[in-house]
């Protein structure tokens, strides 16, 4: 499938007018817009298939669903690394592992290397900030004078590129993880043309998110950096209960919607305000568990991540004790050590991350409008 079919692939529904017949083609494609009236008449209700035992009871058949004149098999209900069925607590924080291995050529080398790009320029500006004559670093009997530009512009550079890493890494993960779901494995080049038309749209959503953040975060600071100033307990005890009643469960409900919207971004072709209202909807009935599954998938992983980098710290204070008189080689083995216990960490956060995301709003869909149905019988499709 080339990249035009691919984006047709995942565009919203345009049905021509009076046409009731959702028919796939040769290559059916999965939509992953939201579902639109049916035009008046009966709904055709496809035979029941031969369902596993954790088929819901027969209901109304969505209107988006696609008929493909058979229904799908028992094999067309996993035709992925996931069964096609809402998931349980313990599904979503097991199956992004899963994901990662299914596709690991797009939820692995996407943010690995979009976060070398970032590490290898943030080390470069390290370095020239370390070594630069003007700031005497490495000569203690100098005297500084100015940063040389040089230094700044790899500095602002090092800074964009880790502000890209940030918004594109768990991103481009989205289109391995649906396609993965389907039993499709794709290539890194796949997911970067699918992902790439939308990247302003992630920034936008980036600096939302960010920007809110910040305004939770100020609000519940603000007692405190006055509590410092003027030395008065009244204040740090209401910056206390500002912060843990408003800034950390808002902190939790911003990842949370902003990051459900970033598949809805991608795979839905949407804009950031449309994407998180899009989010919004779909975590109805469902947001304090989406919440405690976005939480407790956070906390895991950060905890994994934080003992990573420790390993490399503790490995950047052994090459110190090795080599302690050579200034130039303790600072290069240094700058190695800890860069690779980062990416490793980065990297494993966002490929882990941006699968649960994936995973959490295809689970919303399943729920929400009988998706499962959909992808069932897309694959089915794909099979005959």
């Amino acid at each position: 499938m080339d990249h035009r079919d691919d984006a047709a692939a995942w565009a919203a529904p345009t049905p021509a007018d009076g046409a009731t017949d959702h028919r796939p083609a040769a290559t059916p494609a999965v939509d992953y817009g939201v579902p639109q009236a049916a035009a008046p008449g009966p709904v055709p209700t496809p035979p029941a298939p031969p369902a596993p035992t954790w088929q819901a009871a027969p209901g109304p058949v969505p209107a988006a669903m696609p008929s493909v004149g058979h229904a799908p098999t028992y094999a067309s209900w996993q035709p992925g690394f996931m069964p096609l069925r809402p998931l349980s607590f313990g599904d979503l924080l097991g199956l992004p592992f899963r994901a990662m291995r299914y596709n690991r050529g797009v939820i692995i080398g996407g943010p690995l290397l979009l976060t070398l790009v970032a590490t290898v320029a943030t080390a470069a500006a390290m370095w020239l900030l370390f070594t630069d004559p003007s700031l005497g670093l490495l000569d203690p009997n100098s005297t500084f004078s100015a940063i040389s530009p040089t230094t700044i512009a790899v500095g602002v550079v090092a800074l964009v590129a880790a502000l890209l890493a940030d918004v594109l890494s768990s991103a481009i993960v989205a289109p391995g993880v649906a396609r993965g779901v389907l039993g499709e494995r794709i290539r890194l080049g796949d997911a970067w043309r699918a992902m790439r038309p939308r990247v302003g749209s992630l920034l936008l959503l980036y600096l939302i998110a960010g920007g809110s953040m910040l305004v939770v975060v100020g609000l519940a600071l603000t007692p405190l950096m006055l509590s410092a100033v003027n030395n008065d307990a009244t204040y740090l005890g209401l910056g206390l209960l500002l912060m843990v009643t408003v800034a950390f469960p808002a902190g939790v409900l911003i990842s949370t919607i902003g990051g459900i919207s970033r598949p809805v971004v991608v795979l839905e072709q949407r804009g950031a305000v449309a994407a998180i209202r899009r989010a919004v909807a779909l975590v109805r009935g469902r947001f304090w568990w989406s919440l405690l599954v976005v939480f407790v998938a956070s906390a895991l992983i950060g905890i994994v991540s934080s003992v990573l980098q420790q390993v490399g710290s503790f490995g950047a204070v052994a090459v110190a004790f090795a080599a302690p008189d050579n200034v130039v080689a303790l600072a290069i083995a240094f700058f190695t050590v800890t860069a690779l216990s980062l990416v490793v960490s980065y990297v494993l956060t966002y490929s882990y991350l941006g699968s649960l995301f994936s995973l959490v709003y295809i689970d919303l869909r399943i729920r929400h409008e009988g998706f499962d149905l959909t992808l069932a019988e897309a694959a089915e499709a794909r099979r005959a």
